[in-house]
């Protein structure tokens, strides 16, 4: 009797009121100013795990990788609040590289992948490349062939996260964020947390941007909030500015319907005024945009969670992305100072 009071007692206090289901990825990134960073930890997931902790002391990660992940990073997800229970570990071998490559513009070159072995025979500086080395390197890399490689975003796609790998006491979060997956998986997810969750957010990807809004009602309908970036929201509701396409998307979402406009800020839609509202960015120096989006999530998330309002929630969510584009890699600038998070909250919005 006292064993199982005291496992009782322990599972509180190991089941977060946050959870993200997402991707736990390594990225290869060259930055505007041709910085070069190899096999930074990222993926959605960690990220807007990441930008949670920004504010809270535990969330939950749901995902799937592999077992040859790097410890470190790891270690330091785990010290600083980002549960693991939630994650499958594979035994398969990642053969090849996945890379973001920036322009000076914020723009992102993506869905292209090396074997790690291409690296080192070529002429290829790890550390610094000048803009005609970064053509030369993209050119390359968008030339080659992708059959027979295993990089973390095919693994993505290949071994998609289940409910049978989160853990039973995670089941009636607080919060619930789903980052950009395959539909199927976001489906069962709803179907698994639904009944429990009490707040459940999501943003597409290209996963549900490359579909109609009538394809992805489904999804949309059981939705809390749905934040797309502004790329995303163009490509749901074509043809439209984006007070029109969040007019028409919140036709479909019953919730919170925002659009992410990166170094821009974030727009809201105001349901009771038929209109928008801007929250814009923090200003910082943004050493690598990956991640900003997906911490902005994480940040909201939590935001909303303590306040249930959007439009602070929207507040927390930049604040969040500021520090995460401070650094390369989701891990990196962990652990995050909260006094300052929250001083940086009341100093700007003035809040208490």
């Amino acid at each position: 009797m006292l064993w199982d009071l005291a496992r009782q007692l322990l599972e509180v206090v190991l089941t977060p009121d946050l959870i993200v289901i997402g991707g736990l990825t390594l990225d290869n990134v060259i930055a505007a100013d041709g910085q070069v960073q190899l096999s930074q930890s990222g993926g959605n997931g960690a990220y807007s795990a990441a930008g949670a902790v920004v504010w809270v002391d535990q969330v939950g990660l749901v995902s799937k990788s592999v077992k040859t992940y790097p410890s470190e990073a790891l270690e330091k997800f785990k010290s600083n609040g980002i549960n693991l229970e939630g994650v499958h570990w594979s035994n398969e071998k990642i053969t090849a590289s996945d890379w973001f490559i920036y322009d000076n513009k914020g723009n992102r070159e993506e869905g292209l992948s090396t074997l790690e072995k291409f690296i080192s025979e070529t002429e290829f500086s790890k550390s610094h490349l000048s803009p005609e080395q970064v053509l030369k390197w993209k050119n390359s890399l968008s030339e080659r062939s992708h059959f027979c490689e295993l990089s973390y975003s095919t693994f993505r796609v290949q071994n998609p996260i289940e409910p049978s790998q989160i853990p039973s006491n995670w089941r009636n979060p607080k919060g619930l964020h789903i980052a950009p997956s395959q539909p199927e998986v976001m489906k069962e997810m709803l179907d698994f947390f639904g009944p429990g969750a009490g707040f459940i957010m999501s943003d597409p990807g290209w996963q549900l941007a490359e579909k109609t809004l009538d394809e992805i009602n489904p999804i949309l309908s059981r939705l809390d909030a749905f934040i797309p970036s502004e790329t995303e929201l163009r490509s749901l509701v074509p043809s439209t500015g984006l007070t029109d396409g969040l007019a028409i998307l919140s036709r479909y979402c019953p919730g919170i319907v925002a659009v992410k406009l990166g170094m821009e800020g974030v727009l809201i839609w105001d349901r009771k005024n038929k209109n928008t509202i801007k929250v814009p960015c923090i200003q910082t120096e943004a050493i690598d945009p990956t991640g900003a989006g997906d911490s902005f999530c994480g940040g909201f998330l939590a935001g909303f969670i303590e306040t249930e309002d959007p439009l602070m929630a929207a507040r927390f969510g930049t604040i969040s992305a500021s520090k995460i584009v401070a650094n390369f890699g989701a891990h990196t600038g962990l652990p995050f100072d909260r006094k300052i998070a929250r001083e940086t909250l009341k100093m700007m919005y003035d809040f208490h």
